[in-house]
């Protein structure tokens, strides 16, 4: 790793350097300091405002970077630590998103992104099933007629057909009633029901998501 100059450089080039960041990781249990800064050469390899630097950080991507910052997280409900990150990536991710604390937004709906995915893989339509559903209505108490049954069964077969949940604006009256009636929010009846409860802008990742997936099947 001896090139300062201002020569493109190669992906095995690129590759070296992006190992070299992974070994200065590692090293912070040992070195702390390394999580606020550099020794001044080695800032000139990897500052994304030096030539070299600059390579560097355009060869992550908007995922890799935020995936550093995922995982400070303790817990899906947990906060973004960028301090103890090794001090390149803050600089890569303050120069991505314009802030940390932007960054720190971002890695956040990644998270939620993240926990969909293990939860709802691209076969999820293949389990939806009403009888999760009448087992609450049963613990309950709650008796329900033949007509709602037949609600929950046309509805569950319709999601099953589409392959698409719905949003909360999405969801039929009858089934926001029944719902209601077995102390469930939309969130957990859909999901008795074996159907993704989802924010409109986790939704729209998931839809990408199984698309993908469905197409490198």
């Amino acid at each position: 790793m001896e090139r300062t100059g201002k020569n493109r450089l190669s992906q095995r080039e690129l590759n070296g350097y992006r190992q070299w960041l992974a070994e200065l990781e590692e090293e912070m249990t040992d070195t702390p300091g390394l999580s606020q800064q550099l020794d001044g050469d080695l800032t000139l390899y990897f500052s994304p405002e030096c030539p070299i630097g600059r390579q560097v950080y355009t060869s992550f991507s908007d995922e890799e970077l935020l995936e550093s910052l995922v995982e400070t997280m303790e817990g899906r409900n947990g906060s973004p630590r960028p301090e103890r990150l090794l001090c390149v990536y803050r600089w890569y991710l303050e120069k991505r998103f314009g802030s940390l604390h932007h960054a720190c937004w971002r890695a956040r709906g990644r998270s939620r992104q993240q926990a969909a995915e293990r939860m709802w893989p691209a076969d999820w339509p293949e389990r939806v099933d009403t009888l999760p559903f009448l087992k609450r209505c049963a613990s309950r108490g709650v008796c329900l007629d033949e007509d709602a049954r037949q609600t929950l069964g046309e509805y569950c077969a319709a999601v099953r057909r589409t392959g698409q949940p719905p949003c909360r604006e999405e969801l039929p009256g009858e089934l926001d009633v029944l719902f209601r009636q077995v102390g469930c929010t939309w969130q957990t009846g859909l999901e008795l029901l074996g159907i993704p409860a989802l924010s409109k802008s986790v939704r729209r990742h998931m839809r990408r998501y199984w698309a993908r997936d469905v197409g490198h099947a």
